[in-house]
């Protein structure tokens, strides 16, 4: 849910304005509300430190293992300047080992010899020439009309050698020129490149947990000194510039907090409640299994205050879809064992919540294996003791269900809608939405008997749903308006709500073949592994490796689809048609950055 957000207002004499932004900057509690979004010059060279931080932090990330216990005595900024230096140091190293390697390998073909008994020759009227082309350019008559030694070959590439009496023959091959260094020069100085970046590698390594921790504490003073800066500049200037007026949004639960530091500071201040214009910054509060999908409604955007909050009402739809798309008892086992490890040895909060979503994913996907009876890709059904138990018994129960899923949460999208509607604008304006749920609930159940499913009990009420659902649509589209006028928009609305609902319905069709797909290949895994069984002695290995592998392989495409396939049910299927209208900003007090 959208926590309901209350306005101050506060009205200061300039003096005294950087010491109430310093402490109210101490407590925490309020969203400034922006007037300017310009960046003064010290601004943009805080945000420029910070990323040189940020950057240092990422490339010392690689390097950190149980060795970085090194320190240093040098000023932070210092100890920055000559990681950068490092760093550019080894990327000037990198391109020059890069170049050796290149003129390594073009000589190595070639072997190793004196550049000066070339020359000798050469000085005595011998000419020597060195070629090189492929295999299949190579001319024989070449070798017979010329004193010609091949020195060898290398992926398809033969490299050879010319020699005459005076003026070199004509060859048609590609002349090699050498390098003024020899291999072993090049050899020996590529090594002693190599060992300069092992240097600076170790160092990194040894400067790694460090430099992290101290980079990390700067970050946090400069953003907030950053953030203390904007504010600054948040404020409106009255009177000649002598007052200060600056006003911020507080979630209720903490205005107690606020309430006592005004009172205690004696600021003059204004408090009032939010209106839809105001545009209040959302902070979501929900329960435990809400709160994990929370990430998934950031990934989108967050709703606007006069809205719902949908992330407690897509969350239980997004589990069983990731379930309904990865549908293997033992593929759920996995994920929940390898979230429960991974929670374990992680520190990070954010990933630990990360982590026990991923494990009700895993059993999302467990109760989904036993609906559909599989468990590793062998079917179930084929058990004698519990296969009669299994509740799906083939693909078209497979294909119905996913149908089913669908209508089921489109209407509750519908449904959102309706009470949305009710709440916001009154009765009138939810009679086109009731009378959406009425058209598209009785679509449904005619599709449901075209399926062979038994809707004899709906049957002789579908007329009447679906004249209601007509008429709501048709006459209350937009209550007030000339009746008439309606009549035409509804013929329009009509023709979206129809092939809009069949163009939804069909999104959730790749629920079915996702998880179909999924099973398909794990039976395939599980044939192919079959037959290795057969290899002589090593069979049983081979087996494993593969069965092993090829699951693997399977789960992480059937976590990734699970995962993919559900955000665009959620954000284009269901938002759509729970009306909702998004693009609100996120509650950010002013607050201190702690490391």
């Amino acid at each position: 849910m959208i926590e309901k957000m209350k306005k101050y207002s506060f009205v200061l004499y300039h003096r005294e304005y950087p010491d109430f932004l310093a402490k109210l900057q101490e407590l925490g509690l309020l969203h400034i509300i922006r007037s300017t979004d310009d960046l003064t010059p010290a601004l943009l060279e805080n945000q420029e430190m910070l990323v040189k931080y940020s950057e240092a932090i990422k490339l010392l990330s690689k390097h950190q293992g149980d060795e970085s216990k090194g320190s240093s005595n040098q000023p932070t900024l210092s100890l920055l300047n000559h990681i950068n230096q490092a760093r550019e140091e080894k990327d000037a190293l990198g391109r020059e080992i890069e170049s050796l390697n290149k003129h390594v390998r073009d000589l190595e073909p070639w072997g190793s010899f004196d550049y000066d008994i070339v020359s000798t020759l050469r000085e005595s009227g011998i000419a020597l020439d060195f070629y090189h082309c492929p295999k299949n350019h190579f001319k024989e008559e070449w070798e017979e009309e010329n004193t010609l030694y091949k020195i060898g070959e290398r992926v398809g590439i033969i490299y050879f050698v010319v020699l005459a009496l005076g003026e070199s023959p004509v060859i048609e091959a590609d002349n090699f020129i050498f390098p003024e260094k020899s291999l072993q020069e090049l050899i020996k100085e590529r090594d002693a490149v190599s060992t300069n970046i092992s240097e600076i590698d170790q160092y990194f390594e040894n400067i790694a947990d460090f430099a992290i921790n101290a980079f990390q504490k700067e970050i946090a003073r400069l953003t907030t000194e950053y953030d203390y800066a904007d504010i600054s500049e948040q404020a409106h200037d009255e009177a000649d510039g002598h007052l200060k007026v600056i006003s911020g949004w507080i979630p209720i639960s903490k205005e107690e907090g606020l309430k006592s530091f005004l009172d205690e500071e004696g600021i003059i201040h204004v408090a009032s409640e939010a209106t839809e214009d105001d545009e209040p910054p959302i902070n979501l509060v929900n329960n435990w299994f809400s709160r994990l999908f929370e990430p998934i409604t950031r990934m989108y955007m967050l709703p606007k205050y006069t809205e719902f909050d949908l992330t407690p009402f897509f969350a239980p739809f997004f589990m069983l879809f990731f379930g309904f798309c990865n549908a293997d008892m033992a593929y759920g086992v996995v994920l929940v064992l390898l979230a429960v490890i991974l929670r374990a040895k992680i520190k990070n909060p954010n990933m630990k919540s990360y982590m026990t979503l991923v494990a009700l994913f895993g059993a999302a996907s467990i109760v989904m294996g036993w609906v559909m009876g599989s468990v590793l890709g062998f079917d179930l059904k084929e058990v004698a003791v519990i296969g009669d138990k299994i509740p799906v018994r083939d693909t078209n129960q497979i294909f119905n269900l996913g149908l089913l899923l669908g209508v089921i949460q489109i209407l509750f999208g519908v449904s959102i809608t309706i009470i949305r509607k009710a709440v916001k604008e009154g009765f009138l304006h939810t009679l086109q939405p009731i009378g959406n749920f009425l058209l598209i609930g009785t679509l449904a159940i005619m599709g449901a008997g075209l399926l062979d499913a038994d809707i004899s009990a709906f049957s002789p009420y579908l007329k009447y749903s679906l004249w209601g659902g007509l008429g709501l649509i048709l006459l209350f589209n937009k209550p007030g308006r000339n009746p008439f006028i309606n009549v035409a928009s509804g013929l329009w609305e009509l023709y979206n709500i129809i092939s809009g609902f069949f163009g939804d319905i069909l999104s959730y069709i790749r629920l079915f073949a996702l998880g179909v797909s999924s099973s398909i290949l794990g039976l395939v895994i599980n044939s192919v592994g079959a037959e290795m069984l057969g290899i002589p002695l090593i069979g049983g290995v081979v087996f494993v490796i593969f069965m092993i592998l090829g699951h693997t392989l399977n789960l992480a495409l059937g976590s990734l689809s699970g995962f993919v396939h559900p955000l665009r049910l959620t954000f284009i299927e269901f938002y759509g048609n729970a009306g909702f209208e998004g693009a609100g900003t996120e509650y950010k007090p002013f607050a201190k950055t702690t490391n």
